[in-house]
């Protein structure tokens, strides 16, 4: 390894993430040569072929994606080294990249990102957005520092096995209705009077289990009349009259993108909540500023709850 420097292993990521020598070239401001080089030089020192190289560029091979993981990992350590050297006591910087369940993040992450930035000015902060699987699959790969997610895939033997969670703030479930719903004026709803009445199911993984759930509990079988991985298309047809669904987070307007209304109630019994929770790899020690994005998400969500 004594061969290996962290620039290679910066070239590496770069042609990993940009799928050619050319463009990395471009990204690390060097000749396509020097990079080209490097990057054989790279897998002469480590002894495993990392790139298949093609007319379009570059493709990873099985023992590149456990290479570019590590180099990830190395170079993200070693720019969290230099920043704690530099850093004072009330100050962060450095880069930052958060993942977040997509219907998750326009509801929550406005307001985080609005005070995490005001509080730490020097932080570079970058999100991206995806399903429960695609950002546990980036924390695997070194993408992201951590990932904001529900909670209940934690039971799984994998999820629970390589991933450390922090409960950030708790979300229960409710019924959403139509305004003119015959059952709109009860105060409170049980799954036994809805579960013959059509629902339409928010289905993205992992939704669509957990408030199945609440029904296979009860022994009872949902009327699903339609299925959806859209926050929106739910609360849309839901508006439009054709049928009722549950949902864990809420927003402050009760509309559809058409400007239709609907109304939303709880549920009675012992419905268990989703928790929102800050995820990331186990063994992994967490920066000073995923730290502080944790600290923020509980002050800042906990304040608007």
């Amino acid at each position: 390894m004594s061969n290996v420097s962290l620039r290679q292993l910066e070239y590496l990521i770069a042609a990993a993430e940009t799928g050619s020598v050319t463009a990395a070239a471009a990204r690390v401001y060097l000749s396509q040569s020097a990079v080209s080089t490097a990057l054989t030089d790279l897998e002469e020192a480590l002894g495993v072929q990392i790139f298949i190289r093609h007319p379009r560029g570059l493709a990873l091979t099985n023992a590149g994606q456990q290479v570019l993981t590590d180099a990830r990992r190395l170079v993200a350590g070693m720019e969290d080294l230099r920043n704690s050297a530099r850093e004072s006591s009330q100050s962060l910087s450095g880069k930052l990249v958060v993942g977040c369940y997509s219907t998750l993040a326009p509801i929550l992450l406005p307001r985080v990102i609005a005070d995490f930035t005001a509080s730490h000015p020097g932080v570079d902060l970058s999100f991206i957005e995806g399903s429960q699987t695609q950002l546990t699959e980036q924390l695997r790969n070194g993408t992201l520092d951590l990932a904001l997610l529900y909670e209940y895939d934690a039971g799984s033997s994998r999820f629970a096995r390589d991933m450390a969670v922090t409960v950030v703030v708790p979300t229960p479930p409710y019924v959403i209705l139509p305004e003119r719903h015959p059952l709109a004026s009860r105060e409170t709803l049980s799954l036994k009077e809805l579960a013959p009445l059509p629902l339409i199911l928010f289905d993205l993984p992992p939704g669509g289990d957990y408030f199945l759930s609440f029904f296979s509990d009860e022994i009872l079988a949902p009327n699903i009349k339609y299925r959806t991985t859209s926050f929106e298309m739910v609360r849309a047809l839901v508006a439009r009259g054709l049928g009722y669904s549950i949902l864990s987070q809420r927003t402050n307007i009760n509309m559809s993108y058409e400007g239709l209304g609907f109304v939303t109630r709880p549920l009675t019994g012992e419905m268990p909540g989703l928790n929102v929770a800050a995820v990331h790899l186990s063994g992994v020690r967490l920066t000073r500023r995923a730290v502080a994005f944790i600290d923020q998400c509980r002050t800042s969500l906990g304040a608007g709850a």
